[in-house]
């Protein structure tokens, strides 16, 4: 498989084409790809996923894919890396932007990979992508305030959404699952914090309504739900190769390495598990 390596912190590309120019490939940086227009199937690591009009994919560093276009498609792509998220900002900025990036990519890969399903949101992150085309095509340093500001819009737009998107049974509760949802992508790194003893005490509600609440909502339980979202992080900060493992391990509390290996082995088993016996039609053969 062709390996696409950039070397500039961010890139932009805005273009449209019957086909698409380039081979199945993954890199070595995040892209975030909009969709205009057009008709056509995106397989997204082995996935199929159907576009048509307005839509948006993120992808991580190592992420394969290629277009299969059916109707002439309009794209803006944004490529950057971790260099552009650590210096286009103050150190407390540019932390939160890649938490941000790192949890958006989470909860994508671990429930939806649609991360914006709201048109109305979908068109205001197309007017913000065109603005971020002619800001590019008028100054293309990544020192560009101004596009940062933009890129950023985007990717608020995308966590509102994102968080909103994953419970699937709305309900008068809905506010207090959101919050649910957010203390545990805050507290990802504490393990002691996310206890259901502890988060219950947090809401001020007893642990048996607050897991049946989440598990109703949601449709799983607390537990598995903080274990996929931390075994996508990491995941992602083990592909994009900056952190060996025992930093990663240290860095979401695990006891020691072998622990560490032993949950990553579980869930490497598991997503095996489900993609053979994947019935569905949405697999790549």
């Amino acid at each position: 498989m062709k390996r696409f390596i950039q070397h500039e912190a961010l890139f932009v590309r805005h273009f449209e084409t019957e086909k698409w120019p380039f081979p199945l490939h993954n890199h070595d940086h995040y892209e975030l790809i909009f969709i205009h227009s057009g008709k056509g199937v995106h397989a997204h690591n082995q996935v199929n996923q159907h576009y048509s009009g307005r839509s948006l994919f993120l992808l991580a560093p190592q992420d394969a894919h290629i277009f299969d276009i059916e109707e002439r498609t309009e794209f803006s792509v944004l490529k950057f890396n971790n260099l552009y998220l650590e210096g286009v900002s103050n150190e407390k900025t540019s932390a939160a932007w890649k938490k941000l990036v790192d949890h958006l990519l989470a909860i994508g890969a671990t429930y939806d990979t649609c991360l914006v399903k709201s048109e109305h949101d979908l068109e205001k992150i197309e007017q913000l992508m065109r603005l971020i085309v002619q800001e590019w095509e008028a100054n293309s340093g990544t020192g560009n305030e101004v596009m940062f500001h933009l890129i950023r819009a985007v990717f608020s737009i995308l966590k509102r959404n994102a968080i909103g998107n994953i419970i699937l049974t709305p309900s008068s509760n809905g506010d207090l699952v959101i919050s649910i949802i957010e203390f545990i992508h805050a507290h990802i790194h504490q393990p002691e914090a996310l206890k259901l003893s502890v988060l219950a005490l947090h809401f001020n509600f007893s642990p048996n309504y607050l897991s049946s609440l989440f598990k109703r909502q949601v449709k799983v339980s607390i537990k598995q739900y903080i274990d996929d979202y931390k075994y996508k992080l990491i995941e992602t900060q083990l592909n994009s190769g900056v952190k060996i493992k025992k930093e990663i391990s240290n860095d979401f509390g695990f006891n020691d390495l072998s622990h560490f290996l032993k949950f990553l082995k579980k869930y490497a088993n598991g997503a095996e598990a489900i993609r053979s016996r994947n019935d569905n039609g949405k697999m790549i053969p």
